[in-house]
């Protein structure tokens, strides 16, 4: 084994006072304005317009209606009956009555059919007469007198009332408005804005400066002993950086694949 000096890289914990900022609600006062409405009563001179009436007769034509009766021919309905010879249908019979042979209800009472007897004849029930009516409506044409109500129209001569304008002057009284103008001393009141000055208080979001110790961690570099194992005995007196070119690791240690700290490699370098 033998002793090497390294340089190596050590944390170092020191204390350190710094400005920080933190943020607090403070109350503070400024000065503001607003606008109130004051009253103020104020005079001033306008004019006003007025409508006077004032009557006057003037003369118009005005329309009217008048009646006035005419002679107009007008045609008027009369009427006269009038004696006509019209062709009508009549009925001149309705049917007849005609006679039928019916078989008797009560022939098996009092009547024996002789069946078995082979010069009988093939129907030997007794039947009588009935009557039956046959309807067969007949009609002939025949003319007849009918009176007639016939309307004729006659001209008539007759005065019908007529409706006609006729214009004429006439005096009309009219009512008209004459517009006067008049001085006039108005006093009013009147609100007038006024801006105020005045104090208020409002909260403002300050940010105030305090200093603070934090303890921070540095690293620093340092020269450290190490023991580090040494080459065989077989190998020569100068050190094996001398022959492989000194190369070191950071933590005093040789890097392998260089020669150093190889038995391969010290051999061939220290015969």
């Amino acid at each position: 084994m033998r002793t090497i000096q390294v340089t190596e890289c050590v944390p170092e914990t020191y204390k350190v006072k710094r400005t920080c900022y933190r943020v607090e609600c403070k109350t503070e006062e400024y000065d503001c304005t607003r606008c109130v409405m004051t009253p103020e009563t104020r005079t001033r001179e306008c004019v006003v317009v007025k409508c006077v009436p004032v009557t006057t007769t003037e003369k118009r034509k005005v329309c009217k209606n008048v009646t006035v009766w005419e002679e107009r021919t007008v045609m008027e309905k009369c009427y006269h009956n009038v004696t006509e010879t019209v062709m009508k249908k009549r009925c001149v019979r309705l049917g007849h009555w005609e006679c039928y042979e019916k078989e008797s209800c009560l022939s098996g009472l009092f009547h024996h059919n002789n069946c078995c007897d082979p010069c009988a004849p093939a129907c030997c029930k007794p039947t009588r007469t009935c009557r039956r009516w046959v309807h067969c409506p007949e009609y002939e044409c025949c003319p007849v007198q009918v009176c007639k109500k016939v309307c004729v129209c006659v001209p008539k001569t007759c005065k019908v009332p007529c409706c006609k304008q006729v214009w004429e002057e006439c005096d009309v009284t009219v009512c008209k408005y004459n517009r006067v103008e008049e001085k006039k001393t108005v006093t009013e009141t009147v609100c007038v804005p006024k801006t105020v000055t005045s104090k208020a208080t409002r909260t403002v979001r300050v940010c105030v400066p305090y200093e603070e110790e934090v303890t921070c961690t540095r690293m620093v570099s340092r020269c450290v002993e190490r023991q580090v194992p040494c080459c065989e005995t077989n190998c020569c007196s100068s050190p094996c950086g001398s022959c492989c070119g000194g190369k070191h690791s950071l933590f005093g240690g040789f890097k392998r694949g260089h020669g150093c700290c190889d038995r391969s490699s010290c051999g061939s370098c220290c015969n």
